[in-house]
């Protein structure tokens, strides 16, 4: 928006954040829309068509902090170039796995540490695929992952070294009491191990410890 003077769209279910932005000085130096919703898989769409952006877009991101898999399954009205979309490193790189589906999903009432949210990166990777996009790697600290149209995937693909998956050292767990805790590392895992999720290619809804080793060699390297 602010190189190539885009216009753009953004939904926060908190109207204080949406309110803020809006006296932001971004928000009149261009063409942005902030509306405050509540995302779910079955309101995305009207949203997105009752604020003007359906059809081709350059950029869709997603970060909601549960139903990320779910919300970006269900979108259809948009056709993005590229998607970005956070993922919990948490889950490991070797399943495709997603919390179950629950509209009124928040992280903290899944679990206290707030780290049972969202799908790993190879569920996000999976559900790419079926939509027509590839994979082309994570930021640096592990939280997003980048997606691009499959038709237009070639020239980025030739300016790649390697795609490579980064797992992440953040450690914005809570304790029961909300305050936090500070847990690093494989504990992190070990907090939410007995939390079901679901296995995005069987359907299989399993505790996640029962998913099987969820790290690379890889990553247990960068981990431990």
């Amino acid at each position: 928006m602010q190189n190539r003077n885009w216009k753009g769209l953004v939904f926060d279910g908190n109207e204080e954040y949406m309110a803020g932005l809006r006296k932001d000085r971004l928000f009149w130096m261009y063409d942005l829309t902030a509306k405050a919703a509540f995302i779910t898989a079955e309101n995305i769409n009207d949203l997105i068509l009752e604020a003007g952006f359906g059809g081709p877009l350059g950029i869709l991101s997603i970060d909601i902090d549960g139903n990320d898999y779910w919300v970006w399954k269900a979108i259809n009205v948009v056709d993005p170039a590229i998607v970005i979309c956070e993922y919990n490193p948490i889950l490991g790189d070797q399943h495709a796995v997603t919390v179950p589906y629950d509209p009124e999903f928040h992280r903290f009432k899944g679990h206290h540490s707030g780290l049972y949210f969202g799908a790993s990166f190879a569920a996000l990777k999976h559900l790419a695929e079926q939509k027509g996009y590839t994979f082309v790697g994570t930021n640096s600290n592990g939280i997003n992952a980048f997606f691009v149209r499959r038709d237009l995937v070639g020239p980025v693909l030739a300016q790649l070294q390697e795609i490579r998956t980064f797992c992440s050292r953040h450690r914005d767990s809570r304790d029961e009491k909300g305050e936090l805790s500070f847990v690093g590392g494989r504990a992190r895992f070990d907090l939410i191990r007995n939390c079901p999720f679901i296995d995005v290619e069987t359907g299989a809804t399993l505790p996640l410890e029962k998913m099987g080793e969820p790290y690379s060699l890889g990553w247990k390297q960068e981990i431990d």
